[in-house]
């Protein structure tokens, strides 16, 4: 068994969970350090959902191992008639997420499973793959946490108090730590949901890890000798950062509509709407980015005209318009009203119509282009290869 460990490559595991927008990023990274890193074994654990990856990083020397388990879980689809929503809901997940975290110890098991972990092993997670921060501690690898976001979450305002009265060492430790290891700020700052049963009773009956993090299973004391370093890398450039048919959106396509004199309704797709002769398309449901961006000028969903729903879009859409390069974000009911009558759809519409005319100016496109400028000079994922790179000792 040693020398199976000796004669293997090292091993680059990333692991990221979630939709596009949490896992092509991770996909990114991964892809450019197989290709980077020859002598690494490189692999991304993801949705199954995500297949179309797998070319491209098999292209870069990625393995792809897809775990079946669903990236998004709609509240309708754990409806029972006789139960209430929320609590089949509730029931769903659980079920879910025990399953899925099976999945995710023995895809990990089957590669650190086999023998000692080696110096260079280390595995990447995204905050929706915690799975793989206990999972790198039962193996003995180096965990790396990344992020393409701002934490959309934050700990309950009673975190901290409780957390001190019921582990009063612990807490103390952390908040002496040296700047190289783990400490109080980043528990606070996204860890906390690592310190709750959700994770606890299954790092405890599963993984025979002690439930809380950084502490002996025995004897429940800090383990501080043997809390690793580790890197937290943000991607977001430092430039930045300090659907079916409705009336809203028809009828303000309509008021816009009356303010050109280049207006064709007739041109219609299977995935939308196509109007003024071209410069505006309205779409039900997935966009094709890399074809959109090419023709639009604004856009409703993830364009400068900005809606937030939840989590962190709120904070986006309001640095989007402290930045210029969007209107005011607008609210829920600007495209979907309370209540769908004449006069809240037009109050609406007006409302829509009015950001996309602004997200349409000269000051909003010159502003866009500086900022686009200026982070094109940058390249953020070659920058977290070589954070990688270093932490890892890898070579050049």
């Amino acid at each position: 068994m040693g020398t199976e460990t000796e004669k293997r490559n090292p091993v680059a595991l990333f692991m990221a969970f979630g939709t596009k927008g949490d896992v092509y990023p991770i996909a990114a990274i991964a892809a450019a350090f197989g290709h980077d890193q020859n002598q690494y074994h490189v692999v991304l654990v993801t949705h199954s959902a995500h297949e179309n990856l797998r070319s491209h990083l098999e292209d870069r020397h990625v393995n792809f191992l897809p775990i079946k388990s669903p990236s998004v879980i709609s509240i309708h689809e754990s409806y029972n008639s006789t139960e209430t929503e929320e609590s089949a809901f509730s029931l769903q997940k659980r079920i879910i997420s025990r399953e899925h975290r099976r999945k995710c110890y023995s895809v990990v098991e089957g590669i650190f499973g086999h023998g000692p972990s080696m110096e260079g092993d280390f595995i990447v997670i995204n905050f929706f793959a915690l799975e793989g921060w206990s999972l790198a501690e039962h193996f003995r690898v180096r965990c790396v946490v990344a992020s393409p976001y701002v934490i959309p979450y934050s700990a309950p305002s009673s975190f901290e108090h409780q957390f001190r009265k019921e582990l009063p060492l612990l807490y103390e430790y952390l908040q002496e730590a040296p700047t190289n290891k783990v400490c109080w700020k980043d528990v606070i700052h996204w860890m906390w949901p690592l310190f709750t049963e959700n994770w606890g009773s299954w790092r405890s009956d599963d993984l025979n890890l002690s439930p809380i993090p950084f502490t002996d299973p025995v004897t429940g004391l800090p383990t501080w000798h043997d809390w690793p370093p580790f890197p937290l890398l943000y991607g977001f450039s430092k430039e930045i950062v300090e659907c079916p048919g409705y009336e809203p959106l028809d009828e303000a396509i309509q008021v816009v509509a009356t303010k050109t004199l280049h207006f064709d309704q007739r041109q219609y797709s299977e995935e939308g709407v196509c109007l003024f002769d071209g410069r505006l398309f309205c779409f039900p449901s997935m966009i094709p980015y890399n074809w959109l961006f090419k023709k639009c000028l604004a856009g409703s969903s993830w364009g400068k005209v900005l809606c937030p729903f939840m989590l962190d879009q709120f904070y986006w859409a309001e640095r989007m318009y402290w930045l210029g390069v969007a209107p005011e974000p607008l609210k829920r009911n600007h495209l979907v009203p309370d209540k769908m009558d004449d006069f809240r759809i037009r109050v609406a519409a007006n409302v829509l119509s009015r950001a996309i005319a602004y997200a349409l100016s000269p000051e909003v496109k010159e502003c866009a282009l500086k900022i686009a400028e200026m982070i094109s000079l940058e390249d953020g994922v070659m920058e977290a290869v070589k954070v990688l790179k270093q932490e890892m000792t890898c070579s050049n």
